[in-house]
């Protein structure tokens, strides 16, 4: 369901000089006009926004009920019981991979969860605060879906299934044959599920349906570019919506046919619908609401510096968004 960053070093060079015995700079002819007014954060009514300890940014969040989990770039996951409204930190444990962050958080009970950790491993608890994990050697794994409470999917140049909440995973499909982690294009899918059969994977080898469970694919032609393809959200067989760089797609015939109904900034783009009209998506420092299945969106958030990326509801009176600098968007109406 989500996305992959690598966060390159920045090395900062400080230079200190020394001021001994310089008089104090007077004041200037413009020191007493007023500032100019700041960019404020606009959040339509029913959100609120506050920072979890994580400078690196949040990458992805998910709730059950009232408990939820969160991570991204920094060493530690978080995780809420009382809706999001504070965040206890959860050390996950040291993978030995290059690339610690987590892209992906998958629920399958309010204890149970699955974190992606690029490239290859997959990170799960079973009693919502102990984390064991599961390396992949020689494949690309870059998000996990939960289709019941212990069963879940996970995806990225090949298709895996747990049925165990994630102690252990069973390699069922490979999308594309020799795509290891030395091969020079990085490969990833997203994937959204109906049931424990029907689910497709979109990623930027191609949009797949299996109606058995994963067991097989067919591939859906798409027109338009998933070179830097992004989430993906499915009503039912027929209806759907897939994100690419710029814009939202939906379909109304199972991919037969694709409708643009959405452009927006070049960004990650993440899906979440509460009913067959009611649904959100992110857009860069942005979110927008659509109440008549994507024909029309309004602005429902605008924040002034925070990147948003990941988006979940559990219902139409309950959503949360993450994003860079540690930032939580609250809806709750």
């Amino acid at each position: 369901m989500k996305k992959i960053f690598f966060i390159l070093p920045v090395i900062t060079i400080l230079f200190f000089s020394c001021t001994k015995n310089v008089a104090s700079p007077q004041p200037g002819p413009n020191d007493s006009l007023p500032k100019p007014p700041q960019p404020k954060d606009t959040l339509a009514s029913g959100w609120t926004k506050k920072v979890v300890s994580d400078s690196s940014g949040l990458n992805d969040i998910f709730f059950i009920n009232n408990t939820g989990f969160t991570a991204g770039e920094g060493p530690n996951t978080f995780k809420s019981t009382d809706g999001g409204n504070s965040w206890s930190p959860i050390p996950v444990p040291s993978t030995g991979n290059p690339f610690p962050g987590i892209a992906v958080v998958a629920m399958g009970t309010e204890n149970n969860a699955v974190l992606v950790q690029p490239l290859n491993v997959l990170i799960s608890t079973q009693n919502g605060s102990g984390f064991g994990y599961t390396p992949h050697d020689g494949t690309i794994i870059s998000d996990a879906y939960f289709v019941d409470s212990t069963t879940a999917y996970a995806s990225g140049t090949s298709f895996w299934k747990t049925t165990n909440g994630g102690k252990s995973w069973t390699q069922l499909y490979s999308f594309r044959t020799g795509a290891y982690l030395n091969d020079s294009t990085y490969y990833w899918s997203f994937l959204y599920f109906l049931n424990e059969q029907t689910g497709w994977v979109f990623g930027n080898f191609g949009l797949y349906k299996t109606a058995n469970g994963g067991v097989d694919w067919q591939l859906i032609t798409t027109p338009f570019d998933i070179s830097r393809s992004g989430a993906i959200f499915f009503l039912n067989s027929d209806t759907g919506y897939v994100a690419t760089e710029n814009s939202v797609e939906k379909t109304t015939d199972g991919g037969i046919s694709w409708v643009k109904v959405f452009t927006g900034t070049s960004a990650y783009h993440d899906i979440y619908f509460v009913s067959n009209e009611t649904g959100y998506v992110t857009d860069d420092t942005k979110i927008f609401k659509t109440v008549d299945g994507g024909n029309t969106w309004t602005r429902e958030v605008a924040v002034v510096s925070d990147r948003l990326m990941g988006l979940h509801f559990t219902d139409p009176n309950h959503g949360w968004a993450c994003g860079t600098k540690g930032t939580i968007l609250k809806y709750s109406p």
